[in-house]
């Protein structure tokens, strides 16, 4: 009923026009395309990000970042963004959406010089910079950025909010996140994937065979004493098992003080959980993700 009622006020002030006898300009939505890296050889839209923003750029905003899932092989900053694009501008925040070098598809497992972990996470990383140094200039507080991520790219997510070195080699840290929300994913555990999981081809293909480099690209293997991490919100939805896998992330997270926001949304399909956020009348993951963010952001 709150987001309902959100949705309405927003409704009612973004029809707002200037009148005759009015003081304050209408804010204006805008949308740009930016190249955050060069790499030659690599098509310049997989090393590009799409920034929603208004033109009210003197107020500094939260920014939320998402990254696409896909496979780690298919899929597009501007897939499935409709009922964000409006959440996001409604909770007035500057909403960024990235891509990402893809591995093969079809799949190319035998291909040595293919696309595959590391190279994904690097780009979401140098992403990340160019946000960084950059968003100010489009209305965005750099101090209050937070990940969103669905399928793979919630695994994308959960790694650079686990792992530390691909933000302290472009010079940030987990410090510079204050969050990280991961819609339904099954691969915080990628040896685990690629040994016994249902989709071993496409992991195999993201990851290869290597079990020391594999535990490194699980965010469940990078959560360890003394380090200090991002509050994280977990969507989870599917048959138990996948479910467990979510449950086993959170259960570490939280043994080790990570603050930790979850929902089951098993009422969806994997597609589905993904195009409910921000959709009109949406409570079970909208709701708790907007209070997730506006913790990160206090």
């Amino acid at each position: 009923m709150r987001y309902l009622l959100f949705i309405l006020i927003w409704w009612n002030m973004s029809c707002t026009t200037k009148g005759e006898g009015d003081d304050v300009e209408p804010v204006i939505i805008k949308f740009d395309t930016y190249q955050y890296k060069n790499i030659d050889g690599v098509s310049k839209n997989l090393l590009s990000l799409d920034v929603y923003y208004t033109s009210d750029i003197s107020n500094k905003k939260p920014i939320v970042v998402y990254v696409h899932g896909g496979g780690w092989s298919i899929g597009d900053k501007a897939s499935q963004l409709d009922n964000k694009i409006d959440l996001f501008r409604f909770l007035n925040y500057v909403f960024v959406s990235i891509n990402y070098r893809l591995s093969p598809f079809s799949f190319e497992i035998d291909n040595t010089s293919r696309i595959k972990y590391p190279d994904h996470n690097i780009d979401v990383a140098d992403a990340l910079l160019w946000i960084y140094t950059h968003i100010g200039s489009l209305g965005g507080d750099k101090n209050k950025i937070a990940l969103l991520g669905h399928s793979a790219g919630a695994h994308l997510v959960a790694l650079t909010g686990t792992n530390p070195m691909f933000l302290n080699d472009v010079g940030l840290s987990l410090f510079d996140i204050k969050g990280v929300a991961c819609i339904d994913t099954e691969s915080y555990d990628v040896d685990e994937q690629v040994k016994n999981g249902t989709n071993q081809e496409m992991y195999i293909n993201a990851f290869g065979f290597g079990e020391t480099i594999n535990k490194e690209a699980s965010p469940l293997f990078n959560i360890a004493n003394g380090n200090t991490y991002p509050g994280f919100f977990i969507a989870k939805r599917g048959a138990a098992g996948r479910i467990a896998y979510a449950d086993e992330f959170i259960d570490t997270l939280k043994s080790k003080g990570v603050s930790v926001s979850e929902v089951d949304g098993s009422i969806y399909d994997h597609a589905g959980i993904n195009n409910a956020i921000g959709d009109y009348g949406e409570t079970l993951v909208t709701d708790p993700l907007i209070q997730f963010f506006a913790k990160c952001f206090e």
